[in-house]
């Protein structure tokens, strides 16, 4: 299934990358037959919407439902891993999902899209219960956990402990990885949550606006351990009390999030919920998830986060 991504563009004369390959030209340069194409849409994942998830996800049980044995899905790297925890949660089959990418064009000398794409066909037809996972440069990795911490550089995500690799044309597994399904989510609306990145000086302006829009979950990217000011630990009181589900992450890229801190636990005693593991972006995904499944939060996060 392509979605578009940088693994289906070309650079034109003026450096811009824009799409322009189907997934049967994706498809010629691996080498790989037994495989039907479906061209989903062709978007950059930039563009990419809960509603789109929510259209891969029909569109996967779709094809499984006809035979499929395994299911491998070309997507933007900026917003893969969102698309790949939503769907890790939301829909189980019985076969592998397997999502890849490229950080080069198509056209680029040394393009990786091809040998990521064939690495993805490679798992997907192992014929393994993986659930979903995401296959780039070689490793394969969960959905939960995983991110992208480079723009340029092939390796591209990180994040999280690889379950296996592909070496030689052969998926060679190391590690189960933990079961995230939730429950099936079919309706197109999903709950609006929204992020809101911390910072010195930080007010209670974007927590209240967001509020006032109808989200019923914040996701807090802190500074440092968890930690704010005064005014927003005050803002999430107030939204806490009125319904609003709080989870608190951090913008440091490594390390597990604890409150620590006098002030991060003041988040925690408010209501606020910390999120040891995941950073704000697929934080967001877990908390639309929990709700729109009627999950226990803090079950949840326990568990995933």
């Amino acid at each position: 299934m392509t979605t578009g991504g940088t693994i289906a563009t070309e650079v034109g004369t003026d450096g811009i990358a824009r799409h322009a390959s189907s997934g049967d030209d994706l498809l010629a340069v691996t080498g790989c037959g037994d495989v039907r194409v479906d061209d989903l849409m062709a978007i950059d994942s930039a563009e990419m919407t809960p509603q789109r998830w929510q259209q891969i996800a029909a569109a996967v049980r779709g094809h499984v439902a006809g035979g499929a044995t395994g299911v491998v899905i070309a997507h933007g790297t900026d917003t893969l891993e969102e698309t790949a925890l939503w769907l890790a949660l939301t829909c189980a089959v019985s076969v592998p999902v397997v999502l890849t990418g490229a950080q080069r064009s198509g056209d680029h000398p040394e393009s990786d899209g091809p040998g990521n794409l064939r690495d993805a066909l490679t798992v997907a037809a192992s014929g393994q219960a993986l659930g979903v996972v995401v296959c780039f440069a070689g490793g394969v990795y969960p959905a939960a956990g995983i991110r992208k911490v480079d723009l340029t550089d092939a390796a591209g995500f990180a994040g999280v402990a690889p379950i296996g690799q592909v070496r030689d044309g052969q998926f060679v597994r190391s590690a189960q990885a933990p079961p995230a399904f939730l429950g099936t989510v079919t309706r197109p609306a999903l709950p609006r949550v929204d992020v809101v990145s911390l910072y010195p000086g930080a007010d209670a302006v974007a927590l209240d606006a967001y509020a006032d829009a109808g989200a019923q979950g914040l996701v807090l990217e802190s500074m440092g351990a968890g930690n704010s000011n005064d005014v927003v630990i005050d803002s999430v009181s107030r939204q806490v009390e009125n319904g609003m589900h709080v989870l608190v992450t951090t913008r440091v890229p490594g390390g597990t999030l604890t409150p620590g801190y006098a002030p991060g636990q003041r988040l925690v005693d408010a209501g606020a919920v910390m999120v040891p593991h995941l950073r704000a972006g697929q934080a967001r995904v877990l908390l639309m998830a929990a709700l729109a499944t009627g999950s226990d939060l803090v079950s949840v996060v326990e568990r995933l986060g």
